[in-house]
């Protein structure tokens, strides 16, 4: 599943990013084998994101890695292997010898909601990998078309239209069993409407049908609508986060909105193959800290929509173990409607 879609950073951030690419390389070519060389460790570290190259959770990855591998010093080489909603990815992590060379960037949906979701999976997040680190967490909003729903200007709009219309209002989702499905899933039962479920190929595709004013409404991850929403041509109603967000700050929260029970939000993080070291564990949550702390890279991630929030192996286990049983009950709603 795209859980995160398309993120566009803007061409000063990528100008940033190309620069900080070229001066690692200079150090790299610098350090040679000398002793005290940039990176002490000669060994080449893989970490798998199991999305396609240039969407959100790819953007979010390379967004940490390079810090990341900065504070590891050690070459860390990002490889893309999407498919099966990050299943076919994860399961190379997997198989991976848990000698520290391979790491994989990891999901809610991919640690708590594709056991669920799918009948047949080949291993088991939590017995079979190691959490490492968890990164950040991001909010979701519920945005309309105005050109669909002009008269659609809260939630309680929303969700009075959609009761004067069983069966027939619809909202878009990345696709069956993604986090902007699970979120129209959980309005539907909270509020007791019968939505209609339009899915699409990754979130983007999502959003360009709401734009288009075909498909009325969506819940997705801010990332994806932030650009939309400051130009216009989508109407934030609310967010699903605990408490306002700072990029929204006039937007209410769907507890305020008066659906309480419709707070969740898309988080990631970074897990290893089971027998992964303390030792290594330790290391990586580490470099990952050292990473989330780098200002450039909160800056770029707060302005993406996506919070950075740190959690070491012990805390980030207990909070998957937590999440999985927020997320159980809606991924088996998908499922049943499969």
């Amino acid at each position: 599943s795209d859980l995160y879609g398309t993120i566009q950073g803007t061409q000063t951030e990528k100008n940033m990013d190309r620069r900080r690419l070229l001066q690692l390389a200079g150090a790299f070519l610098a350090a040679g084998s000398a002793p005290g060389a940039l990176f002490a460790q000669t060994t080449q570290m893989t970490m798998v994101v199991p999305f396609p190259p240039g969407g959100g959770g790819d953007i979010l990855a390379r967004t940490v890695s390079l810090p990341f591998s900065e504070a590891l010093r050690e070459k860390v080489v990002l490889f893309n292997r999407p498919g099966a909603g990050g299943n076919i990815g994860t399961g190379q992590v997997v198989k991976s010898q848990p000698d520290g060379t391979t790491i994989g960037y990891v999901t809610n949906g991919i640690m708590c909601v594709n056991p669920y979701l799918y009948d047949r999976q080949s291993f088991d997040p939590l017995k079979d990998l190691t959490p490492v680190a968890g990164l950040t967490s991001i909010g979701l909003v519920l945005a309309v078309s105005p050109k669909a729903l002009p008269d659609v200007h809260t939630a309680a709009d929303l969700v009075k239209h959609a009761q004067a219309r069983p069966g027939e209002t619809a909202f878009a989702s990345a696709g069956p069993g993604t986090t902007s499905h699970l979120a129209g899933i959980l309005l539907e039962s909270e509020a007791k409407l019968d939505l209609n479920h339009i899915p699409h190929a990754g979130g983007a595709a999502a959003v360009k049908e709401v734009l288009a004013g075909r498909v009325p409404f969506l819940i997705d991850v801010m990332p994806n609508l932030l650009p939309h929403l400051k130009a216009g041509t989508l109407r934030a109603l609310a967010v699903t986060t605990p408490s306002r967000s700072a990029l929204l700050p006039k937007v209410p929260t769907m507890a305020e909105a008066g659906l309480p029970g419709v707070t969740l939000y898309a988080w990631d993080g970074i897990a290893a193959p089971k027998g992964l070291s303390d030792a290594d564990a330790d290391r990586f949550a580490k470099a990952a800290r050292a990473a989330l702390n780098d200002k450039a890279v909160r800056d770029r991630l707060l302005r993406m929509g996506a919070e950075p929030q740190f959690r070491g192996p012990a805390d980030f286990r207990q909070f998957i173990e937590a999440e999985a049983a927020k997320w159980r009950p809606l991924a088996l709603m998908a499922r049943a409607q499969r």
